[in-house]
């Protein structure tokens, strides 16, 4: 409830400009931009005949500041909830903000086409950490160099593959990665393979593991995925007496016949972890599979229903029945799960690389490299857990960089460095440093540029806002309506007693409906009913003689809506029509109009007792307030939007 209450109120109040107020609530100025946005904002949630021209809507907008601010007067803000919940919805929020939006699209586009045009390549690996120290970087990347000039003068590359690559499977498989697209690759790998021209042989690059060189052979149009049961017989019989191919005839004999593949998948497939499903398998994609004859025979099925003829793979023989086929769907359609995967892919890096270079630009972030070359000069080559680093202090005070106000020292860097060296020792000591270093900058701009998440971004300021008062306006009538109202016995009795007449059940008709299209009917059930013959009797001899429909059915009637008014007799009533039907209505029973008890509508009374609380409430608070409203603004803005 909570929730959906703040939702249902978001306002927006942050101040846009103080050069046009347009009214004032004590001792709050609103600008006419900032009631022009919340009025804009919430015109949709508005009905069209209720309080809908910025008129009739400032009162629900001067009502609304005047309960923020009596529940900033009670105090309700300094509460420990309410601050915990705008904490968190602050850290969930500020999350949309550190992605850059034009970089976030670009990637999105990209991974789309990539997933639309699926890439074949092969590609030679040199293994290498990531921390590797730069001596054996340089030969790592001059065996790839080798590799690759040998190739670019005509050598083989599966030859040369199987020469150099340190990847195991490239003895058998020459570096052929077979067919892949966005997500199935690390990013770096994939964004090489992508941008390196079909047949051509790419610089080397470097990934986590290690440098690489890609060439890609061939690129094809993605067919989605294909959803098949298949029948499956087993080259390894228990049975040596079997033969799996005539086993596997057999079963396509049967299928010809009209037998149902479910039922054969259940009865002869050695694939038991489908058979018991008619042999459903999960959907997937071309080179998801280690079958290539499989993936193909299943794509190559046209209709749903559609069944293959057998074919064998190093599995067994197999019969294949086509259950669904997914083309890959519009942009539009998976923008949404794409962005998802984007965010939470490698390319997040990405990301974050172009929103701390931003960053850096923003805050004039300049000192890296000096930095670095500090913190490499105080570190030895080899590092030794005893020696005592950081001694220089003239050196640890001085400035390393400036964010906005906020200023960082080399003994902040120092600090983080030391304690991570307790941890963990570094192989290479420029990767260590200039890791360290770009860590802590990067670290520091983002807490920097969170933490002032509203004075430099009007709409998350104006989100923030919303929430906010969202919570204390909830806050507030709980403390001040509902709870009093559930508490107030006697109250809410006085006002039942106030408004009993509100609280009354509806007389109502309890009646049998007969509908037909011709009048003739109708006017023969209505006679025989008169002469005291059974309804369903009479139904019965009806259907059997007349082809027109005829409809009988109960309905409970409520006095306004009964057709006979003033009418309070039971029985049989005349024929009357509505559009083209003719319709008798037999009223069987009646109950009287009544009032209800408190406790019979007490969900309704309590409703509207709060309703009647808060409006006492809020009257209260306009008699004790000053409330100026520019009226020439506002009948401007009345003319603005009304004529």
């Amino acid at each position: 409830m909570r929730y959906l209450f703040i939702v249902c109120f978001l306002f927006s109040f942050a101040l846009m400009g103080q050069e046009k107020v347009l009214l004032k609530v004590n001792d709050e100025e609103v600008s006419t931009e900032e009631f022009i946005r919340v009025y804009e904002k919430n015109l949709s949630l508005i009905k069209e005949v209720e309080h809908n021209s910025p008129k009739q809507y400032l009162d629900l907008f001067i009502d609304y500041k005047l309960k923020v601010q009596e529940a900033y007067k009670q105090g309700l803000d300094k509460k420990q909830a309410y601050q915990k919940e705008i904490a968190s919805y602050r850290s969930q929020l500020a999350k949309n903000y550190l992605n850059d939006v034009q970089v976030t699209d670009d990637l999105v586009k990209e991974a789309y086409f990539r997933s639309k045009n699926e890439l074949r390549a092969r590609h030679i690996l040199i293994r290498l950490r990531p921390d590797a120290l730069p001596k054996d970087t340089l030969v790592a990347y001059n065996k790839l160099i080798a590799a690759r000039n040998r190739i670019i003068k005509g050598e083989d590359f599966n030859k040369i593959a199987r020469i150099y690559s340190e990847d195991p499977s490239a003895k058998q498989n020459g570096g052929d990665l077979g067919w892949f697209k966005a997500f199935k690759m690390v990013y770096p790998f994939e964004n090489a393979a992508y941008s390196t021209p079909i047949q051509e042989v790419s610089m080397p690059f470097r990934t986590n593991f290690g440098y690489h060189i890609v060439q890609p052979t061939a690129t094809r149009i993605s067919q989605g995925t294909v959803q098949v049961a298949h029948i499956m017989v087993s080259l390894n019989q228990k049975d040596s007496t079997v033969s799996p191919a005539a086993k596997i005839i057999k079963v396509k004999e049967l299928l010809d016949s009209g037998a149902d593949f479910e039922t054969l998948a259940l009865n002869y497939s050695d694939d038991k972890n489908t058979a018991k499903k008619g042999g459903v398998i999960n959907a997937f994609e071309k080179g998801q599979l280690s079958s290539d004859v499989f993936e193909k025979t299943a794509f190559n099925l046209k209709s749903i229903g559609e069944i293959s003829e057998p074919f064998k793979t190093k599995f067994g023989w197999h019969i294949l029945k086509l259950v669904k086929k997914n083309p890959l769907q519009a942009f539009e359609e998976i923008e949404a799960s794409l962005t998802q995967k984007v965010t939470r892919d490698a390319r997040a890096r990405v990301l974050s690389e172009a929103l701390y270079e931003k960053l850096r630009k923003k805050y004039n972030v300049t000192e890296e490299v000096a930095i670095v070359e500090y913190f490499t000069s105080v570190l030895p080559e080899v590092y030794n857990r005893e020696e005592q680093l950081f001694t220089d202090k003239s050196a640890l005070t001085r400035t390393a960089f400036t964010i906005g106000d906020e200023t960082f020292l080399y003994s902040d860097i120092a600090k983080v460095i030391d304690n991570k060296l307790k941890r963990k020792n570094y192989t290479s000591r420029s990767y260590f440093v200039e890791n360290e270093v770009a860590n802590f900058i990067n670290d520091a701009l983002k807490t920097y540029h969170l933490a002032h998440l509203e004075e430099e971004n009007p709409e998350f300021r104006s989100l923030i806002n919303e929430y906010k008062e969202g919570l204390l306006l909830f806050d507030l009538l709980e403390s001040q309506i509902w709870k009093k109202a559930q508490k107030d016995s006697v109250g809410l009795r006085a006002f039942y007693n106030a408004n009993a007449q509100n609280y009354k059940t509806p007389k109502v008709y309890n009646t049998r409906v007969f509908t037909t299209k011709q009048k003739g009917i109708a006017t023969t059930y209505r006679k025989r009913l008169l002469k005291g013959e059974k309804s369903e009797i009479i139904i019965e001899a009806l259907k059997v003689k007349y082809k027109s429909p005829l409809i009988v059915s109960n309905r409970e009637i409520v006095e306004e809506n009964f057709p006979f008014s003033g009418d309070n007799n039971l029985g049989v009533k005349k024929v009357i029509t509505e559009g083209d039907n003719y319709i008798l209505y037999e009223v069987l029973s009646i109950d009287e109009a009544k009032f209800n008890t408190l406790a019979e509508s007490r969900g309704a009374v309590m409703s509207d007792y709060q309703k009647y609380l808060e409006t006492n409430f809020v009257k209260e608070l306009r008699k004790n307030s000053e409330i100026n409203v520019n009226t020439t603004i506002l009948n401007n803005l009345e003319k603005r939007y009304y004529e």
